[in-house]
């Protein structure tokens, strides 16, 4: 009896390990507040699950909060798009340097998203500045 109780469990622990799948997951380092002229270098983190190297993408944008319009070349936000692989185990790790316009009033919106085929993350931050 305790050896089909240990196999059934070993079959459920198996099964809700299978079940998941793969994930990606976006952590990044943002600020509360920025103010014009000020240049910021966004650390953003892709953790994941994935048992095999694939390629995948993140995806950096810089929106208006107000009309949700790309502000991107006003922000100057040179490398928008940043490859990776996927290594068992590793995170990956990238910047997204930008500098807020001298005369940019009110608040942005940082977008990030991760993919890799038909898996994605995504993560919004509202920054707001002043001068």
């Amino acid at each position: 009896m305790k050896r089909v109780l240990l196999f059934a469990l070993i079959l459920i622990i198996g099964f809700k390990t299978n079940a998941q799948g793969p994930s990606l997951k976006i952590k990044a380092l943002v600020p509360t507040k920025l103010k014009w002229g000020q240049s910021y270098k966004l650390k953003a983190t892709v953790s994941h699950n994935f048992k095999e190297e694939k390629t995948g993408g993140l995806t950096c944008t810089l929106l208006n909060a107000a009309t949700h319009k790309p502000v991107d070349g006003w922000f100057i936000n040179i490398f928008p798009f940043q490859y990776f692989t996927t290594i068992a185990k590793t995170p990956f790790e990238t910047e997204f340097s930008f500098t807020v316009p001298n005369d940019y009033k009110g608040k942005f919106e940082i977008e990030l998203v991760a993919q890799v085929d038909q898996i994605k993350d995504s993560v919004h931050f509202v920054i707001p500045t002043n001068k």
